[in-house]
């Protein structure tokens, strides 16, 4: 189960991690948790025709990213953007583990809907402030299930916990019935496979004025585009097995880049992409530049990712200059 890495900051400020190693920690009154957010490069296998189903592959990124502040209180409150959710989150905690309610600001969210993870990020930031503030020590793992994430894919999860590049095993149709979204799923999240450091290279993110397709629009496209042909799905992981994630762990751009390309256009991915015109518009043009570009989740935010810095800008569409993350989720009493 992952415990707690400790860090002395300059400022004085103790900082904890998500880690293996275990540390001691007594109980917050008032505290700080912040967030990145996540690419998706894909899901693996929605083909039906093994025992297993999903597969993920995707990497954390530092920011954009969610901040709240927790502290005690006589009754549960939540303020800021997309409280709802976050009570949602709170709520559920609450009530499992019959604890005491909290007050939790939002103090920064992750653009909603646009492909980044942000549902995942908030309810496992939400869930863990109220364990916190109540000296609850819970897994990663345990809390996803309590909120209702990781049903489909386990990346949000894992890179809540640990950052780096994520690849997931899917999961049993012994527990999951079919092709689903995450949050219309509730198993548990999937193991993590592979968990690698990824290179240094500049990343940047695209967000097209649209979004992605979620709540009955997203069973809508895991209804229409499912089940996958064996045939992409054998490719796929292919490309995955023997040019994505070596060309990670060795640091290689050209192979790395043949795998994203390649992988826009095929499987469930390529189901994705077609839902957004914009976004293939412009992943098309990112790739015709030279660069290693997709489309992240069931989009609209389009990644582009080099070793050199990334000078392009397009009018009308916002864009987030980001690095990959090498750590979890940040936790700072205040």
């Amino acid at each position: 189960m992952w415990m707690w890495f400790l860090r002395l900051t300059l400022s004085g400020q103790y900082i904890y991690y998500f880690s293996p190693r275990f540390v001691e920690r007594v109980k917050s009154l008032a505290m700080k948790i912040e967030t990145g957010c996540r690419l998706h490069f894909g899901l693996i296998d929605l083909s039906r025709e093994s025992n297993r189903v999903d597969g993920g592959i995707g990497l954390g990124l530092k920011y954009p990213g969610i901040v709240i502040e927790a502290e005690e209180s006589d009754i549960l409150q939540v303020q800021g953007p997309k409280r709802e959710r976050a009570k949602t989150a709170a709520t559920a905690v609450i009530q499992e583990y019959g604890l005491d309610p909290v007050k939790i600001t939002i103090r920064q969210t992750i653009p909603p809907h646009r492909g980044l993870g942000w549902g995942t990020q908030l309810s496992l930031a939400v869930g863990f402030a109220v364990a916190e503030i109540n000296d609850k020590k819970l897994s990663t793992r345990t809390m996803a299930e309590v909120v209702g994430r990781g049903g489909t894919s386990g990346i949000g999860t894992a890179v809540f916990s640990e950052g780096g590049f994520i690849l997931d095993g899917g999961h049993s149709l012994d527990s999951k019935s079919g092709f689903l979204p995450s949050a219309a799923s509730d198993v548990p999240p999937p193991p993590v496979l592979s968990r690698l450091e990824f290179p240094d290279w500049h990343i940047k993110i695209f967000l097209p004025d649209s979004v992605g397709a979620h709540g009955s629009d997203e069973l809508t496209v895991f209804e229409e585009g499912c089940p996958i042909p064996i045939d992409e799905v054998q490719k796929l992981s292919h490309i995955i097995l023997m040019k994505l994630i070596p060309s990670i762990a060795q640091g290689d751009y050209i192979l790395f880049r043949e795998a994203i390309n390649s992988m826009q256009f095929i499987g469930f991915k390529k189901r994705e992409i077609k839902r957004q015109p914009d976004s293939l518009s412009l992943v098309n043009e990112l790739q015709e530049m030279g660069y290693a570009a997709g489309m992240s989740s069931l989009g609209p935010a389009v990644f582009v990712i080099s070793p050199d810095p990334i000078d392009i800008e397009y009018d009308g569409v916002k864009s987030i200059d980001t690095e990959a993350s090498t750590t979890g989720a940040e936790f700072t009493d205040r």
